[in-house]
Order: C-alpha cells, then sequence, then structure tokens
C-alpha cells in the first residue's frame, strides 16, 4: 500500500466514514508497518479533543439553526422560536462566541498536524532517495566469448575476461574503494595510502594499497586464485577473518571451502583443530617459456592457457572463451591432466590438439562440444 493511500484511510476512519474493508485496510497497513502507530495515536488523541469541544458547541449551534429554520428545538430545555428576524447574528452570547473560535482552530490545528506529518513524510522519503542515489553503484559485466577494459573512478585500470562481473560504487568515495568481483579480472591499481582498495569475492577479500594482480573467482570453479605481480595484497577469508595472508610478488594463492589444510609450495602445514577454514594453497607464479610473460595473465593477450589442468576445468576455460557447451562422458575422463598455450585458435584446432595428447575422442556440433 502506498502511504498516501494510508493517510486517506485514517482521515476517513477519524471522521466515522470508513467502510468495514477501509478499516481492514488501514488494520492492516499498521501491522506491517508498525513505526506508523505513534502519527495514527497522536492525530487520534488531537481528533478526540477537536471532537470534545465540538460536542460543548452542538446545543448552541443546533438552537441557532433552529431560531433561523423556525423549527422547534429537540433537546433540553426546549425554547419556542418566535420569529428568525427577532434574533440577528449579532445578538449571539460571548460564550457561543468563543466556543465557535475553539472549535475552528482546534480543527485548523488538527489539519495542520495532518498537513505537517504528510510533509514530514514526503521529505522523509525523498531524503531516502537521494540516500539511494548518493550510493548508486555501477555495474560492468562480460558475456561468455568477450573481455573488457574499463577505469575506474580513481584511474585504476582493469581488464575483465569473459562472463566476468564487477560491481562498485558510482562516486567511489569514502574511507575504502571497494569492488565487487565475480568472474576473473586484472587490476592494476592506482596507489593512495589513505584509501585501501578492497576486493570483494564469494570467498575472500583482498585489501591492497598499489599494485597490480590477478582475480579468478568463478563461482562454478572450485578454486579461487589471486596471483600478485607487483606490491603485496592482504587476503582475509570469509569463513575465517582472523587469517590474514600477505602475498608477496609472484606468489600465487589458492583458496577452496572443502579441506581445512594450508599448503605451502608443497608443505603441509597444521591448522587448528576443530576450526572448519578453507584449504589454501600458495605457489610460485608460472612464465612462459617464449617471452617470460606469467601464464595467468596471458588471457589479456588473447591467448588460452592451460596449466596441467583437468578436462573438466578445462571445459570449463572453453566454455566461457569460445560461448560454447562441452559435454564429458565418462568421469575418469574428467582428472586427466592438460597443459598448452593457444592464440587466435579456433575450437575445433584447441581440441584437435587435446584429443591428440589426450585419449578421448570428440566431436563438434553448432558450438557444442562431445567428449567420450
Amino acid at each position: 500500500m502506498q502511504e498516501e493511500k494510508f493517510w486517506l484511510l485514517l482521515s476517513l476512519k477519524l471522521s466515522g466514514e470508513a467502510t468495514l474493508e477501509e478499516l481492514e485496510a488501514l488494520d492492516s497497513f499498521l501491522l506491517e508497518n508498525p513505526q506508523w502507530g505513534m502519527q495514527v495515536e497522536m492525530l487520534s488523541q488531537v481528533w478526540k479533543e477537536n471532537k470534545r469541544q465540538e460536542n460543548n458547541t452542538d446545543l448552541f449551534f443546533n438552537r441557532h439553526l433552529q431560531r433561523l429554520s423556525n423549527y422547534p428545538d429537540d433537546s433540553k430545555g426546549q425554547i419556542h422560536i418566535r420569529q428568525p428576524a427577532l434574533y440577528p447574528e449579532e445578538v449571539r452570547t460571548e460564550k457561543e462566541k468563543r466556543f465557535k473560535w475553539l472549535w475552528l482552530t482546534s480543527y485548523a490545528a488538527a489539519a495542520s498536524l495532518l498537513i505537517f506529518f504528510i510533509v514530514f513524510y514526503k521529505w522523509e522519503n525523498n531524503a531516502d532517495k537521494k540516500k539511494e542515489q548518493v550510493i548508486a553503484q555501477n555495474t560492468v559485466s562480460t558475456r561468455r566469448g568477450s573481455k573488457s577494459k574499463i577505469q575506474l573512478p580513481d584511474g585504476t585500470m582493469v581488464w575483465l575476461n569473459a562472463d566476468s562481473k564487477v560491481i562498485y560504487d558510482e562516486n567511489f568515495r569514502g574511507n575504502f574503494r571497494e569492488v565487487h568481483l565475480e568472474g576473473e579480472a586484472f587490476f592494476d591499481v592506482v596507489k593512495d595510502k589513505t584509501r585501501p582498495f578492497i576486493i570483494h569475492t564469494k570467498t575472500i577479500d583482498i585489501k591492497v594499497l598499489g599494485t597490480a594482480f590477478n582475480v579468478r573467482a568463478y563461482e562454478t570453479e572450485k578454486n579461487t586464485e589471486t596471483a600478485l605481480f607487483r606490491g603485496s595484497v592482504e587476503v582475509t577469508l570469509h569463513n575465517n577473518p582472523e587469517k590474514r595472508i600477505v602475498l608477496k610478488p609472484n606468489e600465487k594463492l589458492l583458496v577452496n571451502n572443502k579441506t581445512p589444510a594450508l599448503i605451502v609450495n608443497g608443505n603441509k602445514r597444521k591448522e587448528k583443530p576443530g576450526v572448519a577454514e578453507a584449504s589454501i594453497t600458495i605457489t610460485n607464479i608460472h612464465f612462459e617459456d617464449k617471452d617470460s610473460s606469467a601464464l595467468e595473465t596471458l588471457w589479456i593477450k588473447n591467448k588460452l592457457v592451460f596449466d596441467a589442468e583437468s578436462l573438466e576445468q578445462v571445459a570449463q576455460k572453453i566454455e566461457r572463451w569460445y560461448d560454447a557447451k562441452v559435454i564429458i562422458n565418462g568421469d575418469e575422463l574428467k582428472h586427466a591432466e592438460y597443459s598448452g598455450i593457444f592464440d587466435n585458435e579456433s575450437i575445433e584446432q584447441v581440441m584437435e590438439a587435446l584429443h591428440i595428447t589426450g585419449n578421448f575422442k570428440y566431436k563438434v556440433v553448432k558450438n557444442v562440444v562431445t567428449i567420450w
């Protein structure tokens, strides 16, 4: 229900003109919006006071009307009317005039109070709308098979991989520069010591001051990856906020939510017993032999990379890269690992290369790949 209708229903109730359906509608609104109860109570008190003053003046007004209309008075202390002309307006008693003035003044006050609440509500509603406008957010997303590059309000550059999305405050003001990420993105963050840059993903939060790093956080994948190239980043786990992991340049962090363990360069470190937290793996970034480029960022150069990844992971990348559908028939095929770098090859060329190194058959029909 709109609040304007609420004021109308309240006015009808106070004046005694509301139907049963309108009273039920008003009661339903108050049950759903108990914060309006105080306004109803205050207006009801004012209205009752006005009715009391009105009742005190009824006798005087009825007698006056009876004199003007030459009808008998049915109330106590009946007065017989001779001629209307014998009771002109100017011969009213001072008491009648005073009650008439109080009656008009009280109703004017009630009307003013009602107008005040309506104006206050509209002002408060407009203020809320202005707040919503202030915190309005921008969303930039990419479809499967496409990429994008954007510049944030602070000058930070962001490259978005396929099927990814970033959300950030339109004004990008405040004590923090915050971004929400779904998918994969490379960030080159402008340094600002007074306003840390924070990236929120489903699993972790990444806090930086000024640095360059890559984040891969697809919800359909079991791992969230953070690869650091310059500066430093501080990673916080959502399910264990007390744990903070600081990465150094050329380190990569992998996080998932299944096994409570910490592995640093292949060495397993025991965690506190009874603490259910994400498994964490810290490794070094891998570089391409040809030009020493980090494999984690070759997608920016339009190169599709598989780095000792299972066929299931390979299939997910192919689906996003080519906007295709990959079907794997046989669970045993999903776990075999593949590596390779493909520069502007078609989906058929990629599948043929994987077929040569792997033990499976495939077919491609209208961007649907079937593997068996």
